[in-house]
């Protein structure tokens, strides 16, 4: 307060305590410090070792191995045979129905039945027939011979039918199963199997036949009455052997020339012709002959072209 500098002024202690007192403290403070450190290190050193411990004891992860699914073994099913298919036959002239039976060696009734035929007696050219697939197909080549229909007539029988078509008893038996030779009526229809086609010239056509190319039929023969022969029946009847399936416009026709150089021409799918004693113009000695013609017009007189000529002419007396 009397204005002299502050550090001009001599120092005055104003610590009034016990210095050893003091350092005695210090040293207690001290030792209390380093006694509390000494009591936490070592559980800092007990709880690293358990920590250590632990780590080095620990169960390793174990990562399973991926084991692949084994594949299921599938079980094959059962192989299912396709469903067979038929086969099929298309008609050509002169087949019946005995006739691809016979060809394929099944039955009758297995070829109605499959194709659900009403009426196995008429079929058509061309008309397609379903076969039975266990059915043995024809060898390449193979051919039977060609068979006819004929209607009875009356007076004939089966074994005038057999030397009629030049063929056999057996052969006609085997063409319709069940048959009664003996027991045949007028209507009844009979399949007649004929020989194989030959290769045979064709004869010199007669001068009012006009050549024209058509199919290459077997001229008939000429089977009765015989050449020469009388006869007194009330009626005539004429034979002859047949050629094959006619088509449609296609006929037999029995050409007869009369005592009085009169003419007659009878068209007929026959293979057989009656005339009664009312039909003949004169008795006497009378000739005949059969061709094959396409009829070119029905329109009265039926009209057409020669497509075969038996190439016989036969001489009769019938006096009735």
């Amino acid at each position: 307060m009397c204005g002299q500098a502050i550090d001009s002024l001599p120092l005055r202690a104003s610590f009034g305590g016990s210095w050893p007192g003091i350092v005695l403290g210090v040293l207690i403070i001290v030792g209390l410090v380093v006694g509390f450190n000494n009591y936490q290190a070592p559980e800092q050193a007990v709880g690293s070792t358990i920590q250590m411990t632990s780590t080095s004891t620990a169960t390793p992860l174990i990562i399973p191995t991926s084991t692949a699914t084994p594949t299921p073994t599938l079980t094959p099913l059962p192989t299912v045979p396709p469903t067979p298919t038929p086969r099929t036959h298309t008609i050509e002239r002169g087949q019946t129905l005995s006739y691809v039976a016979e060809l394929y060696h099944v039955s009758i009734d297995d070829i109605v039945t499959l194709n659900k035929l009403s009426d196995s007696r008429v079929l058509k050219i061309g008309q397609v027939l379903l076969i039975p697939p266990d059915a043995t197909p024809p060898a390449s080549g193979s051919q039977l011979p060609p068979q006819i229909v004929h209607v009875i007539q009356s007076g004939e029988t089966i074994l005038g039918l057999a030397e009629q078509y030049n063929t056999s008893l057996d052969a006609i038996i085997a063409a319709n199963p069940g048959i009664n030779i003996d027991l045949i009526y007028e209507g009844q229809e009979v399949i007649i199997p004929l020989a194989m086609p030959t290769s045979t010239a064709t004869p010199t056509p007669m001068p009012t036949a006009t050549a024209t190319p058509g199919p290459h039929y077997i001229p008939p023969t000429l089977l009765s009455p015989a050449n020469g022969q009388t006869v007194t029946d009330p009626v005539l009847l004429f034979n002859w052997t047949a050629t094959g399936w006619l088509a449609a416009d296609e006929f037999y026709v029995l050409q007869v020339t009369w005592p009085d150089d009169s003419t007659s021409a009878y068209w007929t799918k026959s293979t057989a012709w009656r005339i009664s004693a009312k039909q003949q113009p004169v008795p006497g000695r009378l000739t005949w002959r059969v061709v094959i013609m396409r009829q070119t017009s029905a329109v009265g007189t039926p009209t057409g072209i020669v497509l075969a000529d038996s190439g016989q002419q036969r001489a009769v007396e019938w006096t009735p």
